[in-house]
């Protein structure tokens, strides 16, 4: 049992004894299905804290030859499948965090990614393999040597993509991705292939580099949508268990509508079971910062937009032209579509159209532009009124949405753009 080869169950551990859990073992049932076919690479996209590490460290649990997982799994929903063991803890797992080498390791960051991995290597295999080799020919290597074919696992694949401008680097972590999953060697070693992050496969010079991967994004996930973050129904019953109003958990945490299905933020969701209280635990981070950016350019009238979906309102965005990149962004329908995948907005796909998903997210658009000035021209020129300091609502409508309106409080706020005073 390594670090990054055949590592072990604790993560999904972790997660399954905490006092909140939601059961996504159903996930496993799709992938066992995939499992050393030609749809055996997934790529899952969606905004930060949707379940996705959550996700990898359950499959991690599963999968690897490193772990004794049958009593994690056994009371569990994929346990009601009367195959499920056969897959179960029968294969070599590579599982990588991109993030944390990239903390360390911006410059050479793909060499470090194979060191680390042959340092697992070499605790099993001494020197049985030349280390000179690339990854993808040891790793065929092992699978002929052990017969259990390979489940990749990369977490937070798009680290690189969205934090260097560097186009080389981006072109030889690209590469490196290349080399694993659509080799020659890879065609004998891989069972399955797995990989999350934020942002959709980059594509580059009109082709993507990964152009064998099934993407599962914020814009369709089908028929995975479920499996990240809460559905309506996970979110009712856990609000009973713990004795919290739904109607205000909906309003807070609701809104990302996926394949027709209501899709709530889980870590905010979990955060405010957690802590008894409706707040905003999103938190900011540089993606959005630089998003920042290109709305204060007002691409095409990109802030006009904006103050539209702040005061309730839907806008047309076209999600082809986003490069997947960060870099790149140029139009408003790339901030737009980047904001997307952020999670800062939610996608009706049947309209076409994009809009603020929540609450929590109204109140981090609020935070962001009152620091820069976009909503200070607000002041004065609009009418006030006592509106909801929770929905954003008026006091008598806030009654109406959520049964009773308990635990508001009423505060002035615009009435064009809902910005508080």
């Amino acid at each position: 049992m390594g670090v990054y080869f055949n590592p072990g169950n604790e993560s999904f551990a972790k997660d399954k004894n905490y006092k909140i859990y939601v059961d996504k073992t159903g996930l496993l049932n799709d992938l066992n299905e995939l499992i050393g076919t030609p749809r055996n690479c997934l790529a899952v996209s969606h905004a930060r804290r949707f379940g996705k590490s959550h996700a990898a460290g359950m499959i991690d649990a599963y999968y690897s030859l490193g772990s004794d997982s049958e009593k994690l799994f056994e009371d569990t929903k994929i346990a009601q499948n009367p195959d499920y063991k056969k897959y179960m803890n029968r294969y070599n797992v590579i599982h990588l965090d991109i993030s944390t080498f990239w903390d360390s390791y911006k410059e050479n960051i793909t060499e470090k990614i194979v060191e680390y991995i042959y340092k697992d290597f070499k605790q099993v295999f001494g020197d049985e393999l030349n280390y000179e080799d690339s990854l993808s020919y040891n790793l065929m290597i092992i699978y002929q040597k052990t017969k259990p074919p390979f489940v990749i696992i990369i977490d937070e694949w798009d680290c690189v993509i969205r934090n260097s401008e560097d186009k080389e680097l981006v072109h030889q972590y690209l590469q490196f991705l290349h080399s694993l999953f659509k080799s020659e060697e890879s065609k004998a070693f891989l069972a399955l292939a797995y990989i999350t992050g934020i942002l959709p496969i980059k594509k580059i010079k009109d082709e993507s580099a990964l152009n064998n991967f099934s993407e599962y994004t914020m814009l369709k996930s089908k028929p995975i949508t479920q499996y990240y973050g809460f559905t309506e129904d996970e979110v009712k019953v856990l609000c009973e268990r713990f004795d919290m109003d739904f109607e205000s958990m909906k309003a807070w945490y609701n809104g990302y509508l996926i394949d027709g299905m209501h899709m709530y933020n889980p870590n905010s969701v979990s955060m405010a079971l957690a802590q008894q209280d409706f707040d905003s635990y999103w938190k900011n981070t540089s993606s959005f910062a630089s998003i920042n950016t290109f709305i204060t350019m007002n691409y095409a009238g990109l802030k006009d937009d904006v103050m539209t979906m702040l005061s309730g309102g839907k806008v047309y965005v076209n999600t082809e032209t986003f490069q997947n990149d960060l870099f790149t962004v140029s139009s408003k329908d790339e901030a737009l579509t980047a904001l997307i995948h952020l999670g800062y907005l939610g996608y009706d796909r049947e309209e076409e159209s994009a809009y603020i998903p929540n609450y929590e997210v109204k109140k981090a658009y609020h935070g962001i532009f009152y620091g820069t000035g976009v909503l200070q021209h607000c002041a004065g020129n609009a009418g006030r009124e006592r509106l909801c300091g929770f929905c954003v609502y008026s006091e008598s409508q806030c009654r109406t949405q959520t049964g009773n309106g308990r635990g508001v409080k009423a505060q002035q706020i615009c009435r064009f753009c809902n910005c508080a005073d």
